[in-house]
């Protein structure tokens, strides 16, 4: 090309910004069956210790109630949270793809930044939700302060980037959890 773009092969700027739109989707794909499944878990989990700390502390059930109640709605709310913003990734593809179009055809470092995004994700598309996001980091930083201009691109990344710490809060609240009930088990048997 001669405008001295950064294009890779033939590809266009509407072309790359498909592809890059189609890693979002294939990855709100997965994080959102990641977390579906998380989900299950957690409120299982989380619940059900929850109202086994009820039976176990009848003689504190209202500091229990403050307490777990509110690391219950952490745990299964941060799963909730993640399948909601992924859900919203989802319902804005087609304004995706015309930001990043414009985000492809400004500057030559943003440019450059998207397409090193899409080469670093297509090559761990064959792994988790999770890693995947990571290749999302450097886009995100490549717009800050342009998030006003781009406000499906930066909820975008804003959604994937965050997906791996509410998945780690659920997870943290769920263990916690697990190993309270273990406890409260105890407790009910003894």
């Amino acid at each position: 090309m001669t405008d001295g773009s950064v294009h890779f092969g033939d590809a266009t700027p509407q072309n790359l910004a498909q592809r890059a739109v189609d890693m979002f989707l294939t990855l709100v794909r997965r994080g959102t069956a990641l977390a579906v499944g998380t989900l299950a878990v957690v409120s299982f989990i989380c619940i059900g210790s929850f109202l086994l700390g009820l039976a176990a502390l009848s003689d504190n059930r209202t500091g229990w109630i403050l307490i777990g109640g509110a690391f219950l709605v952490v745990g299964v709310g941060a799963v909730a949270l993640a399948i909601f913003r992924l859900w919203l990734v989802k319902r804005s593809a087609t304004e995706l793809v015309v930001e990043v179009q414009q985000l492809l055809v400004g500057d030559r470092k943003t440019e450059r930044v998207v397409i090193d995004t899409i080469e670093a994700s297509e090559k761990v598309q064959d792994q988790s939700a999770v890693v995947m996001s990571r290749q999302f980091f450097t886009l995100r930083d490549s717009i800050d302060g342009r998030g006003a201009q781009f406000i499906a691109l930066a909820y975008a990344l804003r959604a994937m980037t965050t997906f791996p710490f509410l998945m780690l809060v659920a997870t943290t609240v769920t263990v916690v959890f697990a190993t309270l009930a273990v406890i409260f088990t105890g407790v009910l048997i003894f």
